[in-house]
């Protein structure tokens, strides 16, 4: 009975420490070819499984803050296109009631509305790419890249790091969200 008890003492230990050593081993078992749930994680989730040093914190920052201005970007650029398309269409006069009432099969639309609407459409086009090369599976790329060489690929530029490493080590305050 003693034996047992130890086991199952034994079990739960080893049970409780698998979350914490996948988070400490995570980024050393980094595959070319992730499962979804390897890299759909939050800031806070991503930070503590592969943020393995001080730069691969901050590209994780950097990753997220561009990912998030992307989406949104697309997502408020967006939403005034039904609105400028709605206030700029008018309907045509129906003939047969002398034009006192609308033919609502018939319509127009102001000038001012193409242009309006492409730019805004443009505007969240950007918003999209920028989500699209930020996006998770790029920063999971990266990560595993820069473990790997302790060189960060073109595409990260330092310039751009120095903002979030600074503030990681506690030289600037974090900047007001």
């Amino acid at each position: 009975m003693a034996n047992f008890t130890i086991l199952i003492a034994l079990t739960g230990l080893g049970l409780a420490g698998a979350s914490a050593a996948r988070g400490q081993d995570a980024a050393a078992a980094m595959m070319e070819h992730p499962a979804t749930s390897d890299y759909r994680l939050s800031a806070r989730g991503f930070e503590d499984a592969y943020g393995f040093n001080d730069t691969a914190r901050a590209v994780i920052q950097l990753y997220y803050a561009r990912w998030n201005t992307g989406l949104k970007i697309m997502k408020y650029a967006g939403y005034p296109v039904p609105v400028a398309t709605a206030l700029g269409r008018h309907y045509e006069p129906d003939p047969r009631t002398y034009g006192a009432a609308p033919n609502y099969s018939k319509y127009y639309y102001d000038p001012w509305v193409a242009p309006v609407a492409f730019s805004l459409l443009g505007i969240s086009t950007f918003g999209f790419i920028k989500a699209t090369t930020y996006n998770r599976r790029q920063l999971y790329t990266v990560i595993r890249q820069y473990r790997a060489t302790r060189r960060l690929p073109a595409s990260v530029p330092t310039a751009a790091l120095r903002p979030y490493l600074q503030v990681l080590l506690g030289e600037m305050a974090p900047a007001a969200r």
